[in-house]
């Protein structure tokens, strides 16, 4: 095909078609590897035929952006979209899924990742790839050689406002982009069309690509590893689901903690609300994780997602965790909360479940009548937890607002001053425990506003689990230790004749959690009322934290940790994950890469500069040479013993009017020094150098790419032609005279 119809060289076609596939799979963080595979191989495929059809019917041209787009749904449909065909032909309901998949991009903000892989989330990723191909190759030869990348950069870059990849994925990305462009920017070889298949000209064509590929290698490195040491604090990369909420989220819901104190009434407390069948003793259920508190209300502080296919601990988390599963199935439970655990990793058999994730709190539009939930449980020791600090970055909690006088001055005096740890955690859940009451007769109180809290605390009034939860949080926050108030259920004594667990209002809890460091939220109870009377399980959260009360001192007997000096500079020997020294890695890339940029240009001067110096034949052909290897550095392919006719055609669309003169100038003055006889002057010399001058000149009107490409191209510094390759050429260049003449 034509320059200005389509593209110069199925290598571009490629290159653009690649570089928007990997884009595509910038989305695997969202929707995992396995899910995306096949749809955006599928439509690689489709664009490089369609491609390959249009070259090989040129009729067809005119037509290349519907036939992409239409194989291309077609593509999407079969592969994405089955589920909705009848046989595998798109039905009312594909065209649905297509036009919902316009939108798709922010329903699948609204989910934790990896997403769900539902047709209907999935589709707006190889519709954007699909986008992108079309795009990139309308644009190839119609453009400067950059601008069909863009569209996939660009893409890449959506992908990123997603999920930001880190560590040996972007670097694998961008040396996935850096082959694309050396593949775009080399140089084709002039004077020859699309479709000649010539061996030689193959092996230059791909010779041409390492140089180009080798720098961004070498850069992709140099930036990988320069950003991993400017950024050792390994900060959470912004993302656009940081300012996005599940539009799924229902109106305000009545609060399990309004509802406490009600289901602890006699009338009420028999009554049953769930069931539960775990793979292991459960100590406690949680309905719901609540942070902010305006000195009335307690509310949750982050925004409910779609719960995706599986939810990871979190990088909070940096203990080892179990995967546990328990079947649950509801009784009487109104309201959308589903029973829960503070890790959950997925939920099955419920509809659209939504979770907030910094609490662990689920719910669901339509509560099933039964679901498994599978989450997961850290393992740790009590020694580990009272060696262990608390969490000053904790995410979700908000402001408790203006303490009153007295709260502060009683939270203050609790733990005598000493600094936010668990073991001060644990100690102020003790001054709760051996200073205050629980109530234990009709009616019971309910409230857990300030003035419902200082009654509790300054009046020493009795309360329930609800007031001491309440009070724990406020004074815990008021000591620097980040904690929130969860409700639940205890877990029941004893289980079924069936061997399920019925978990009835009676089993009805509010409970402080803590926020420890590498543990995540903890669990305390302030009030007492977490035990079942049943036998405590060996490693349960509950056994670990027991074990912990018993060996805590009284807070004013408590130590403060020391406090380690920040190091004067980074501490040598960071490594990546596979082990190689950041320090080490950066230097040896750097170096090689500033070796490329400078060794390179600076190895071709003195190479001109020394055959300039010749004198006599080997001066001319000195100029000869110097001459070839400009070329070839273009791309140009010479042989061995080429004659000036044979490269003049090789660089006939190369070379200008000007560069063109330079180089019969070369050869006119090269044919006097070897078969005139007479032995070659100064003058002759100077002659031939004032062709490869003028060779330089005409050069220089070729575009800055590539320009740029030829004084980093490596092949024509390192190539040689040997004395029998010399020897033959010469001979050819005899044959060649003694024919014109």
């Amino acid at each position: 095909m034509e320059r200005g119809d389509l593209v110069t060289s199925r290598r571009s076609v490629l290159a653009v078609i690649g570089a928007a596939v990997l884009g595509g799979l910038c989305f695997a963080p969202v929707f995992g590897l396995r899910s995306l595979l096949l749809p955006i191989l599928v439509l690689g495929a489709i664009a490089f035929a369609v491609t390959e059809l249009c070259r090989a019917v040129p009729a067809a041209a005119p037509w290349r952006p519907l036939l992409l787009v239409v194989a291309g749904l077609l593509g999407i449909t079969e592969t994405v979209l089955w589920a909705t065909t009848m046989a595998g032909l798109p039905t009312a309901s594909t065209l649905r899924s297509l036009s919902h998949g316009l939108g798709a991009w922010r329903l699948t903000l609204e989910s934790t990742w990896p997403a769900r892989p539902d047709p209907d989330l999935l589709v707006f990723v190889p519709m954007l790839v699909l986008l992108v191909c079309l795009l990139g190759i309308e644009l190839l030869g119609r453009t400067p050689a950059l601008v069909p990348l863009l569209p996939a950069i660009v893409l890449a870059g959506v992908s990123q406002a997603y999920v930001a990849l880190a560590g040996i994925a972007a670097v694998v990305v961008a040396l996935g982009y850096g082959i694309a462009l050396a593949a775009l920017v080399a140089p084709e070889r002039p004077g020859r069309t699309t479709t000649r298949t010539d061996p030689r000209s193959r092996g230059v064509r791909v010779l041409a690509l390492i140089p180009g590929a080798a720098a961004v290698v070498v850069a992709a490195i140099v930036g990988a590893v320069a950003v991993s040491a400017a950024d050792p604090a390994g900060r959470t990369p912004y993302t656009l689901q940081k300012v996005q909420s599940s539009s799924a989220q229902q109106g305000p819901q009545t609060s399990p903690l309004d509802d406490l104190a009600g289901r602890l009434t006699k009338a009420n407390a028999a009554k049953p609300v769930f069931r539960y069948r775990a793979d292991v003793p459960v100590d406690r259920w949680r309905l719901i994780a609540l942070e902010d508190f305006d000195g009335v209300n307690w509310t949750i502080g982050q925004p409910f997602l779609r719960l995706g296919s599986e939810l990871d601990p979190g990088a909070e988390v940096r203990v080892p965790v179990t995967r546990r599963e328990a079947r649950i199935e509801f009784a009487d439970l109104e309201g959308p909360w589903l029973p829960s655990q503070a890790l959950p990793a997925a939920v099955q058999g419920a509809t659209e479940p939504l979770v907030e994730p910094v609490g662990g709190t689920l719910m669901t539009a339509e509560p099933p009548d039964r679901y498994t939930l599978s989450w997961f449980q850290p393992s740790v020791d009590a020694k580990f937890l009272l060696r262990a600090g608390v969490d000053p970055e904790a995410a979700g909690l908000g402001d408790l607002g203006a303490i009153p006088n007295e709260v502060a001055a009683l939270a203050e005096r609790a733990l005598a001053g000493r600094q936010a740890t668990f073991a001060t955690a644990l100690a102020l859940e003790n001054y709760l425990r051996t200073n205050y009451a629980v109530a234990a007769t009709d009616p019971l109180p309910t409230g857990h506003s300030w003035p419902r809290l200082q009654r509790f605390l300054i009046g020493r009034e009795p309360g329930t689990s609800e007031q001491f939860a309440a009070a724990y949080v406020a004074m815990a926050r008021a000591n620097g230790i980040p904690a929130r108030l969860v409700v639940g259920f205890r877990a029941p004594p004893e289980r079924d004749s069936d061997g399920w667990y019925t978990v009835r209002n009676g089993d009805a809890l509010a409970w402080p959690e803590v926020a420890v460091d590498g543990v995540g939220w903890w669990p305390l109870d302030p009030s007492g009322r977490a035990k079942t009377g049943k036998p405590v399980v060996p490693g349960s959260a509950e056994d670990v934290t027991e074990q912990a009360r018993a060996e805590v001192p009284p807070a004013d007997q408590i130590q403060d940790p020391e406090v380690e000096p920040p190091p004067a500079a980074d501490p040598p020997g960071r490594t990546w994950s596979f082990g190689v020294p950041v320090a080490g890695l950066f230097a040896a890339s750097s170096a090689l890469l500033l070796l490329w940029l400078l060794g390179v240009p600076t190895a071709k001067w003195l190479r001109a500069t020394i055959r300039r110096r010749r004198q006599g034949t080997a001066g001319v052909v000195g100029a000869w040479s110097e001459v070839r290897d400009r070329l070839r550095a273009y791309g140009v392919p010479v042989a061995p013993g080429m004659t000036v006719r044979e490269l003049s055609d090789e660089a006939d669309e190369l070379l200008d009017q000007r560069a063109a003169a330079g180089l019969s100038t070369v050869a006119e003055c090269v044919d006097l020094a070897l078969w005139s006889g007479a032995a070659p002057d100064a003058e002759l010399t100077a002659r031939a150098w004032s062709g490869v001058r003028e060779v330089k000149r005409g050069l220089r009107t070729r575009p800055w790419t590539e320009r740029v490409q030829a004084a980093l191209e490596l092949r024509s510094l390192v190539w040689r032609s040997s004395r029998r390759a010399w020897v033959s050429g010469v001979g050819r260049w005899r044959r060649g005279v003694v024919a014109a003449r």
